[in-house]
């Protein structure tokens, strides 16, 4: 019998999980996966989380925090957390989601022929599949060029140098490796798209969420905003037909957050450009033509 572990990396001083968290990992578990929990920057694992990770069959991991996502990964993987699997999950706490159910869209990818999926495809400064979920068959993870960008020194990078040797990084080894790859949203370049790499979990953000693959919204795009994408305020309508997720989730982890850095605001030529770019389309020339912009 098949045997996926989840490798899952979160933040909180105290060891806590936010609600939207415990709802993901509840949905990780009930796809059938053995999760390890990292948690990162805790001295130890809170009580209501250890009540949490008992009753699912999770397993924390407390541990000082550095490296971000990857240096939690490779923390686990030196553990030896993924011994014996053959699909390594990695996962983060990046999102608010899933929306709907996760089982059906994991089932999915797993029965296509790939040695290493995401829910998102990127094309963003070179193309690369999004960390925030990946999937790698053990003989894929087990890869030299793979092995070799899991094991930089990511404690000592900030968070734009994980990025581009973590995230990117895999990308260009999965390319030079020759690994099958697959994306559930794939990030399909046509027009002026080709020329202007966009983000989809920002630009497309909206299209994302309502899909039946990929029903997630990325924390950074709600609470930060960094490329000013002026339709944010269409989330609470999405979630508030969710059969399974909560709005005041989002509401609450958005107000104890502080935001990290101004929101840009997006000048006329910026909203043209979304409205050429965007697969929202349709809902960024409504905001357009209101003058209201659509933001939270």
């Amino acid at each position: 019998m098949s045997r996926t572990v989840c490798l899952f990396a979160q933040y909180d001083p105290a060891g806590r999980l936010a609600p939207h968290v415990r709802h993901y990992l509840a949905e990780l578990a009930a796809c059938g996966m053995t999760i390890h929990l990292a948690l990162s920057g805790a001295a130890k694992t809170d009580a209501q989380t250890a009540q949490f990770c008992a009753r699912h069959g999770i397993t924390a991991h407390p541990r000082p925090n550095g490296g971000l996502d990857f240096g939690a990964w490779q923390d686990l993987l030196a553990a030896g957390c993924a011994a014996g699997a053959d699909r390594i999950v990695l996962a983060n706490d990046s999102v608010f989601g899933p929306l709907r159910p996760l089982a059906p869209i994991v089932r999915a990818m797993m029965d296509r022929p790939a040695d290493v999926w995401g829910l998102v495809e990127s094309h963003s400064v070179a193309w690369h599949l999004q960390s925030w979920f990946l999937c790698f068959t053990a003989q894929a993870l087990d890869h030299p060029a793979i092995r070799l960008v899991l094991a930089q020194p990511f404690a000592r990078m900030n968070k734009p140098e994980i990025v581009l040797h973590g995230e990117v990084g895999l990308g260009l080894a999965i390319r030079s490796a020759g690994l099958r790859a697959a994306a559930a949203w794939p990030d399909r370049r046509a027009g002026l798209r080709r020329l202007v790499p966009t983000n989809p979990m920002h630009a497309d953000w909206l299209s994302v969420a309502r899909s039946d693959t990929v029903p997630f919204i990325k924390v950074e795009l709600l609470r930060d905003n960094p490329c000013g994408i002026f339709w944010t305020g269409q989330w609470r309508a999405l979630v508030a037909r969710s059969p399974q997720f909560q709005a005041d989730w989002i509401e609450t982890f958005l107000r104890d957050q502080p935001r990290r850095g101004a929101t840009p605001r997006a000048g006329w030529k910026m909203r043209l450009l979304y409205l050429v770019l965007s697969r929202d389309r349709g809902v960024v020339l409504t905001a357009l033509l209101s003058g209201r912009g659509g933001r939270g």
